[in-house]
């Protein structure tokens, strides 16, 4: 290794090119972080020449490596580090040199700034017959490429991308510093020549480049985790760099794993999600040193970095495939469950099951039908998203423990095993048909969010009966919604003439009682409407005999007229208030109206045009209205009902949580299918 102190004007004053290789990053310095400081060192640097002082400015380090030439060809360096660098100075002198030439006009003196200028930009002395590109000193990478050598050409329209905007920031800074003034861009360019020291280090045969390269951090762009990995991969390479880079590299460098363009899908979720299903790890950051000291150190030495390149490609596939969802990919249709809920908690198993098992057909379905029940039943049961919050750590574990021993009975055996109060996993045993009143005394239904549990059919049960606002979290209403979708889909497809239903996120969900009821739902008040009863464990419970009555009232008339001046009678209603006592059974009435309100049963899905129209219409205006406008099985059905009673929301509710259970199961019936296969 040897150093050598150099200047902007040292570097590029001799016929040289410095090549930036195909794997190296693109141009991705910015205005706020690099254009701003430099522009304002520049200006500064000018002032200080002026007063005489001459000190420089040091800009950074130059790692190189010369490349074997012929004898009539320009020297060439491979740019290890410093390439950001080296650009930007390179746009800067074809700002300056375009400014100059607009002037020359004007000012004819400038056309000697400008032919100087082109000195440093544009080798001089070439001869023919020359290599392709022999005229430029510095050659990006190719997707900088085109767009550099338009500014260099002088062919700015033709230029495009960050290349553009930053020739653009420094021509129209030299504009408005400069002016016409040739005396002042002479010195403009003396600085810029002179002012700005690196350090070259120029790299020996047996050095080795990616550690330098990892060391070294100057007034840069910060590196991301995929850069340094890159970089790493192909300096240990060496040789046939263009090979492995055309092989497996050059879908990386598209804008679909850029994370400034589509952090979704970016290239360092995906060696995050790649590092935990190789090393079956929760946490893997930072994402390149778990590469290096956890992932690499182990491989085999014969495999060498080419099967380095080939998983990082054969893993990228199946995740592309994973983040797309493809009607026409296997694993694409089963993940647009998790893209509808932005869910990437599972990928790193998901990952570890399709490449490193190599699951696919039947057996990778039932995987992915086990996943999603697990998760949709997590979500509804334990707090949304929130409940799936040590997920990573689980399935980290089943990575390490399944990896040499996967099977689909051993996978189902070691979820059902969990015994523990954070991990149990309650069977379908526990399902019985009780009032939603009854499970909200019951506060072990619902673990804390900590736990490990694939929450059971009794679990569910209760969540869909109406504790859902309370247990789904923030993606409640998205996750009914889809929960209904689902549901309308089985029963399409019953139907082998149904057309075909595609979900969209501005379908809402419809209280077919309203929230609101007590504004315009009538309660009758004949005496015998509500029939009092007790199970056989002593717990009472309450049905409805009959709704509807030729005697009626609106919530509000069954009050005095005192208690509703004095009392918040529909937040806190006492039946002390009651304008008469033959009330009672209405009031009880009213009760089961608000504690079935949430129930699945009084659930529907409508556009939001119809749900404004629907408002807190009575029953038969919003029959009238779903029959006329809605093709949804779910809203046909509810048509067929002659009145919306609590029995019926009931009955209904029985109905769709049966199709709950049947599209997503419980744990013990996945077990129980397994043992008959």
């Amino acid at each position: 290794m040897r150093t050598t102190d150099m200047q902007v004007r040292s570097l590029f004053d001799r016929d040289v090119q410095y090549i930036i290789p195909l794997f190296q990053r693109h141009y991705v310095w910015d205005k706020e972080d690099q254009w701003e400081p430099l522009w304002k060192d520049i200006v500064e640097k000018v002032r200080q020449n002026l007063s005489q002082s001459h000190n420089s400015h040091f800009t950074g380090a130059i790692v190189v490596h010369q490349k074997l030439t012929n004898l009539d060809e320009v020297p060439k360096y491979e740019i290890i580090d410093g390439q950001q660098r080296l650009t930007t100075f390179q746009i800067i002198l074809c700002a300056l040199r375009d400014r100059c030439l607009s002037l020359k006009a004007k000012v004819p003196e400038c056309d000697a700034i400008a032919r100087r200028a082109d000195r440093y930009i544009l080798n001089q002395d070439i001869l023919p017959p020359s290599p392709v590109d022999e005229e430029y000193k510095l050659i990006p990478t190719e997707s900088d490429k085109d767009s550099f050598q338009a500014l260099v050409k002088g062919n700015t329209d033709q230029s495009s991308g960050k290349i553009k905007e930053v020739y653009d920031y420094f021509k129209q800074n030299i504009v408005n510093y400069v002016g016409n003034d040739c005396a002042k861009m002479l010195k403009l360019f003396h600085s810029i020549l002179n002012s700005f020291s690196f350090v070259q280090i120029l790299l020996d045969a047996d050095d080795e480049p990616e550690k330098i390269f990892e060391s070294l951090n100057a007034r840069g762009k910060s590196l991301l985790q995929f850069d340094l990995l890159r970089n790493n991969l192909f300096l240990r390479a060496r040789e046939d760099r263009d090979g492995l880079y055309t092989r497996y590299w050059q879908d990386f460098e598209t804008p679909y794993w850029d994370p400034e363009v589509r952090s979704g899908t970016s290239s360092e979720l995906f060696l995050q999600h790649f590092l935990m299903a190789k090393l079956g790890r929760a946490r893997v950051k930072p994402e390149f040193n778990f590469y290096q000291r956890q992932y690499h150190r182990n491989l085999v030495d014969a495999q060498g970095v080419e099967y380095e390149f080939s998983e990082l490609k054969r893993y990228a596939e199946v995740y592309q495939e994973m983040k797309d969802c493809q009607d026409d990919s296997e694993v694409g249709r089963r993940m647009k469950f998790y893209e509808t809920f932005e869910l990437t908690t599972l990928h790193p198993f998901l990952l570890f099951i399709i490449c490193e098992v190599g699951l696919s057909g039947c057996e990778l379905n039932y995987v992915f039908d086990i996943l999603e029940s697990y998760t949709i039943r997590r979500m509804l049961c334990c707090r949304g998203k929130a409940g799936l919050k040590n997920f990573n750590i689980f399935f980290s574990e089943l990575i390490r423990e399944l990896r040499n021993d996967f099977s689909l009975e051993s996978f189902v055996s070691r979820m059902s095993e969990q015994n523990s109060d954070t991990r149990k996993y309650p069977t379908d045993d526990e399902v019985e048909p009780t009032l939603h009143i009854r499970y909200q005394e019951d506060p072990a239904l619902f673990p804390d969010d900590s736990t490990i549990v694939f929450p059971g059919n009794r679990v569910v049960k209760a969540a869909l009966h109406g504790l859902w606002s309370e247990t789904a979290g923030q993606i409640k209403k998205k996750l009914i919604r889809y929960i209904l979708y689902q549901i309308e889909l089985v029963k399409r497809a019953e139907d082998r003439f149904a057309e075909s239903l595609t979900f969209r996120d501005r379908l809402t969900l419809e209280h077919v009682m309203p929230n609101n009821w007590k504004e315009t739902w009538r309660l009758p008040i004949v005496e015998g409407i509500v029939i009092y009863e007790h199970d056989s464990d002593g717990t009472p419970s309450v049905s409805v005999n009959r709704e509807v009555g030729d005697e009626s009232l609106l919530y509000a008339e069954l009050f005095s007229d005192e208690y509703r001046e004095n009392n918040r009678y529909l937040e806190r209603p006492s039946r002390d208030g009651l304008a008469d006592k033959s009330y009672a059974d209405a009031f009880n009435l009213a009760l089961v109206r608000d504690d079935l309100l949430q129930s699945i049963g009084n659930l529907t899905l409508v556009t939001p045009p119809l749900n404004s129209r629907l408002g807190n219409r009575t029953f038969p205006e919003k029959k009238e209205a779903l029959n006329e406008h809605s093709s949804l099985r779910l809203n046909r059905e509810i048509c067929e009902y002659g009145d919306w009673s609590v029995n019926v929301i009931r009955e209904r509710a029985e109905k769709l949580i049966a199709y709950f259970c049947k599209i997503w199961p419980s744990l013990d019936r996945f077990a129980d299918n397994i043992c008959r296969r």
